[in-house]
């Protein structure tokens, strides 16, 4: 295709392959709109391909283990003889294979087009492509722009062998004995807990308190039982970051003390958070506007300042989460189609870090509803009490709901092992307007660890049935 020749047009084309770029796509295949989805990689994105999905297939894999040192005390003795890395590595690479395809699969069936390249805009109408010499112009009269974010490396550092992000941490084909983890998110934390877990001495060098973010109770109890190949570091200051021929080399000063610390390790990986992409797309083209962190500035629904350009996932403000993104993608393509009651306006947004214990936090955290002025009440209820959780040996962490005085449930906040799959409740819960009083009328099933959000709404009730009620 010549450069400026004009090739097909669509009536919606979208930038991007991820969570909401292909959700989009197959949400406007399924509304019968001729659908173009441009993407640079691969399809699924960074979630897919580098990040949601093999990490959690690492951690299953590293719980697994952690757990099996646990079976000595109900009487099992097991002993690892070897960890072959190369071997799960192919495991998680054919597991990610066969998601993408699945996704391909549906994208086609929906009579979606997949074209291959960097789309760049060249007017409000016009999205230019690049593959290698070949270029080609595609008019469309809507556009979703859903190009995802970017890790953030400072210009100082330089990725190689040894100073690598959680891109090429995940694909690993050794165990190192000894890693750096800069940052302090929950990137960080989960790949602190794999590594650790398998075997590495993990030093974890946090710029602040790690996973500030969320209340310090919670926090603190994933702390409290991290392993002890695990040591944390917060509040610090990297002052220097250098790859020599015995390993990396980390100079820093962190809380508590007060002189220059240095650390050597197998691998650093930078782990310091993540920035929207939207540069280099050709938005000075167009009339799309930017907050001032680079976010593309969209209103409910999923439109920007352009008429017919949209944004969804992680380009936008929020937080990078790919259920965020789904959901967006989603919405961008029912408003395209005209249904007038489509809005992204969602009450909660589940935050979970997949440690272990995992963290789960849904709707407001505690610092959070105090800076907004509410007059709230905290319960906790141990799982310590939960029979369920006592019987699968899942009985460390807690159930936290913060309440207004009129009972109604402004966040809960869930630490322990397993308990992500508690955050559909919780969510649900808020996203319903829900009192105490609707958790407890509820029968949960017994034994099991969703029961324990019951618990928790009957003891900040006052009337606990598995909780002693302090007088």
């Amino acid at each position: 295709m010549v450069m400026g020749e004009i090739g097909r047009e669509y009536a919606l084309a979208i930038i991007g392959g991820g969570p909401a770029g292909y959700m989009a796509a197959i949400r406007a295949g399924q509304l019968g709109i001729n659908t173009v989805l441009i993407e640079k990689e691969e399809i699924g994105g960074e979630c897919l391909n580098r990040g949601c999905i093999p990490s959690k297939m690492l951690l299953n894999i590293s719980g697994i283990l952690h757990l099996s040192e646990q079976l000595s005390s109900v009487g099992i003795k097991t002993r690892v003889e070897k960890v072959d890395m190369k071997k799960m590595q192919k495991e998680n690479t054919a597991i990610i294979s066969r998601l993408r395809n699945g996704v391909n699969f549906l994208l086609k069936s929906y009579g979606v087009d997949v074209l291959q390249g960097e789309a760049k805009f060249e007017s409000s109408d016009h999205i230019l492509i690049q593959r290698g010499n070949e270029r080609e112009s595609i008019r469309f009269r809507n556009a979703l722009i859903a190009t995802g974010s970017l890790t953030n490396i400072p210009q100082n550092i330089k990725i190689g062998k040894k100073i690598i992000t959680s891109r090429e941490a995940l694909f690993l084909d050794k165990i190192p004995k000894k890693i750096a983890i800069i940052g302090a998110g929950y990137v960080a934390a989960e790949l602190g807990t794999f590594f650790s877990e398998m075997g590495s001495q993990v030093s974890l060098l946090a710029r602040s308190r790690l996973l500030s973010r969320f209340d310090e109770d919670l926090v603190s109890e994933f702390v409290k039982s991290k392993n002890e190949q695990l040591r944390i570091y917060e509040n610090c200051a990297v002052h220097s970051l250098k790859d020599t021929k015995e390993g990396a080399v980390v100079k820093f000063t962190s809380s508590g003390a007060k002189k220059m610390q240095t650390l050597k390790a197998d691998k650093v990986i930078i782990a310091i958070g993540k920035i929207p992409n939207t540069k280099n797309i050709g938005l000075e083209n167009t009339k799309v506007k930017l907050d001032s962190d680079g976010f593309i500035e969209i209103n409910e629904r999923m439109q920007t300042a352009d008429p017919n350009i949209y944004a969804a996932g992680d380009c936008t403000k929020g937080p990078m989460l790919a259920h965020k993104a789904f959901m967006q993608g989603f919405t961008a393509a029912e408003v395209i189609a005209g249904i007038k009651s489509a809005a992204f306006e969602p009450r909660v947004i589940p935050e979970i870090v997949f440690t272990h214990p995992e963290i789960v936090v849904v709707g407001m955290s505690e610092q959070k509803a105090k800076q907004m002025g509410y007059d709230i009440k905290i319960t906790k209820f141990p799982l310590t009490a939960l029979g369920g959780a006592v019987a699968t040996l899942r009985e460390k962490g807690f159930v936290k709901i913060i309440h207004d005085k009129e009972g109604r449930i402004l966040g809960i906040g869930i630490v322990g092992k397993g308990v992500s799959e508690l955050a559909g409740e919780a969510a649900l819960a808020i996203e319903m307007n829900a009192y105490l009083d609707d958790i407890a009328a509820i029968v949960h099933a017994h034994p099991t660890m969703y029961e324990s959000l019951h618990e928790a709404a009957e003891l900040a009730l006052g009337k606990p049935m598995h909780g002693f009620l302090k007088k």
